[in-house]
């Protein structure tokens, strides 16, 4: 893939162009991140603010749920009609926050905590709030909230089987429209992104370690076999293999990511990270999709019930079959 600067140089010579090519205005990313944990702390010493005012407030549900609401609806307007600016995006971002806090305040209380339609409500907010506001940060913690909102709805019903499929799902459906719709790629982008982190958190709610009790068992008992989730999760690899139509070359060292996710759970999410990452040029989704894998992997290790020396022996081959997958590669790159 060209650089910039090049794709510049090249509408240059084909007269398209003229001048040299506009330097971009957006921060640096370190920036970018620093003004997030500022949002972050602005959130919790206006939210402490608030409580020294309108104390009271906090000890009714009803009351803190219309405070909830009226703080949200501010901050949607001066999201939609301010100046957008790195100030104001980072006092809506707080404003929202502030907001989260107060509607979680009102509704722990009142909440039936195996109740599907509440955690299913809750998700469509969550998922609203993430299509509304127009700021990046606010996209993605939504789009992550609303991913664990749908794991606990579907667990009220006994389908925790079906979370990380879905979730790969909504993933793929985003990133693939943030590729088609440029004028909203920022949009997608950044719920793919919040959806991908999700993916993270569900690996333990799953699977936790050290003999805890698993949330998702506590809201409701399995009515799936565990089996039903990695084949999910293979057929919606295998779904976004045929999405893609990738050359026959790649289409075929791509099927051995599908029978890893249809063997070890979770691998097919790190699976097909991987995918959209390389598919779309992502170093973000990439640096995930590694994330993911090495996650999974470990928890499948570590929920091996074999000796030691099988496990050494395993990683041994596993170690011998990414050396020889490397091989094939670098020949097929040769060949074409």
């Amino acid at each position: 893939m060209s650089s910039p600067a090049e794709l510049w140089q090249i509408l240059r010579s084909a007269s398209l162009v003229e001048g040299e090519m506009p330097q971009s205005q957006e921060p640096h990313w370190a920036t970018r991140f620093m003004l997030g944990v500022v949002g972050w702390l602005a959130a919790l010493f206006l939210l402490f603010f608030l409580f020294l005012s309108f104390g009271d407030l906090a000890r009714s549900p009803d009351q803190a749920l219309a405070m909830g609401t009226a703080l949200l609806a501010v901050a949607l307007v001066l999201n939609r009609r301010a100046r957008r600016s790195n100030l104001w995006d980072q006092f809506v971002l707080a404003l929202t926050l502030a907001a989260d806090a107060w509607l979680i305040a009102g509704l722990v209380d009142r909440m039936d905590l195996h109740s599907f339609a509440a955690w299913a409500g809750l998700c469509a907010l969550a998922f609203a709030i993430a299509f509304l506001f127009e700021h990046w940060l606010i996209r993605l913690f939504h789009a992550l909230a609303a991913a664990l909102l749908l794991t606990l709805a579907l667990a009220c019903l006994g389908w925790q089987a079906l979370a990380v499929p879905l979730v790969m799902g909504l993933l793929a459906g985003c990133w693939l429209w943030a590729e088609h719709s440029p004028h909203q790629y920022d949009r997608y982008e950044a719920m793919a992104f919040g959806l991908a982190l999700s993916l993270l958190l569900l690996g333990h709610l799953h699977q936790p370690l050290l003999g805890e009790a698993s949330l998702l068992e506590e809201l409701g008992q399995p009515r799936l076999p565990h089996w039903l989730n990695p084949l999910l999760c293979a057929a919606v690899l295998l779904a976004l293999l045929y999405h893609l139509r990738l050359p026959w070359r790649q289409g075929i060292l791509a099927l051995p990511l599908v029978l890893l996710a249809a063997l070890i759970p979770g691998m097919g999410a790190g699976a097909l990270v991987l995918l959209l990452g390389f598919y779309g040029g992502s170093l973000g989704m990439m640096a995930l999709a590694a994330l993911l894998l090495l996650g999974f992997g470990s928890l499948y290790y570590y929920d091996l019930a074999l000796p030691l020396m099988t496990k050494s022996w395993l990683l041994l081959g596993s170690g011998a079959l990414l050396l020889l997958i490397r091989a094939l590669l670098l020949r097929v790159r040769s060949v074409s």
